[in-house]
């Protein structure tokens, strides 16, 4: 791993780049045949033109290989890798290692970008030198295309130096949006790379859980990606369950020890001890309550989780503009199970945590496993 120039929590000092520089397309494909040549073609669009796309297949079982072959005899700077399945980070990593761009832009394979989508992230790029890590608005879609929400997923997006606040928020930065709306800088990428292949799924929380720690963010507002929602997401299901609650909270674990790992390895380990704990995080106390009573948990679990909930200090601040929610997680507590998770889809209906997090936190990024794919 590259290793920064001081101890201290401060962003990586970053070279200049080409007057044009190369841009590497990473895309990890499984089993997206009916998406990943619309994917492709959304590249080969592009106003920006000095590119590479590089296709790793993760063992599909479909045609996709012969859908991206096409793609690969018409143009030269398309590349095909494949491999037996591994998951979504072991098959980014594959891509990347084949990569050779200044820049890399990470794309799912059901999702398409904007023709101007690479020309304004190099814009980004060049508009201040020490951006390492450019991401910008996206737009939900449906299955077939169709838009869910012809507005913005985001209301604002994340920008500057966020190392501290993401320190002091259980390694928490809010609205940073979904994979195909991540970009870096190869140096950046190096940092990074290779991903922790444990991560089958939710590979993309790596990335912007990590980048924060080591650069400058540089946010675009425009929308300049569609985010493909229907039901082969399967980090994506709308329903709340236990077992969902309990995977996404796995999931942040996971993350939260990459983080303090990654932390030690660029920083040491005095900086690595000030990552907080992730029950200084509002979501992450919100969904460890929210597990505790629609799992019949014991009473003191769930007065424990109840009581870290209703402590946190945003928890007033977050919750004041709605008031239905903040009445059930404050005083649910008194409610038998039952009746709580009665009310709770009353509520709530079959959002899932994602929409959760956006009524309470205002649009805010809810988890980082619910913008990631399967792949």
């Amino acid at each position: 791993m590259q290793e920064l120039q001081t101890e201290k929590l401060q962003p990586f000092k970053l070279p200049q780049l080409p007057d044009a520089p190369l841009v590497s397309v990473l895309i990890a494909n499984y089993n997206y045949s009916q998406y990943i040549g619309e994917t492709i073609e959304s590249v080969l669009s592009q106003t920006y033109t000095n590119f590479e796309v590089i296709v790793c297949d993760d063992g599909s079982k479909d045609n996709s290989c012969e859908v991206i072959e096409t793609y690969v005899k018409n143009d030269s700077r398309v590349k095909l890798i494949r491999k037996e399945n591994g998951g979504v980070a072991s098959a980014l990593n594959a891509a990347y290692r084949e990569s050779k761009g200044d820049i890399i832009c990470i794309l799912d394979a059901d999702d398409t970008w904007t023709d101007k989508k690479l020309e304004k992230v190099i814009e980004a790029f060049k508009s201040e030198s020490q951006n390492g890590f450019v991401i910008h608005n996206v737009i939900l879609i449906d299955g077939q295309g169709n838009f869910i929400k012809l507005t913005p997923k985001y209301k604002e997006l994340a920008s500057g130096w966020m190392a501290e606040s993401a320190l002091e928020n259980g390694g928490f930065v809010e609205n940073i949006p979904p994979a195909s709306a991540l970009n870096l800088r190869r140096e950046v990428a190096k940092l990074i790379f290779p991903l922790n292949e444990f991560f089958r799924t939710n590979a993309d929380s790596l990335i912007f859980r990590l980048a924060p720690f080591i650069t400058v963010i540089g946010a675009i507002p425009d929308v300049l990606s569609k985010f493909r929602f229907h039901r082969a997401n399967t980090t994506s299901q709308l329903t709340v369950t236990p077992e969902v609650l309990q995977r996404d909270l796995a999931v942040m674990e996971r993350v939260h020890q990459e983080q303090k790992v990654f932390l030690t390895k660029v920083y040491g380990a005095a900086i690595a001890e000030r990552l907080t704990d992730l029950q200084s995080n509002l979501i992450v106390c919100n969904a460890r309550y929210l597990l505790a009573r629609l799992s019949g948990k014991s009473k003191n679990d769930c007065k424990e989780a109840h009581q870290q909930l209703i402590t946190h200090p945003e928890f007033a601040n977050c919750f004041n503009e709605f008031l239905l929610q903040r009445w059930l997680v404050q005083w649910g507590e008194y409610l038998p199970d039952p009746l709580f998770a009665a009310l709770f889809n009353q509520v709530y209906g079959s959002s899932r945590l994602k929409q959760l997090g956006k009524q309470l936190l205002k649009g805010r990024l809810m988890t980082n496993s619910i913008n990631s794919r399967n792949a």
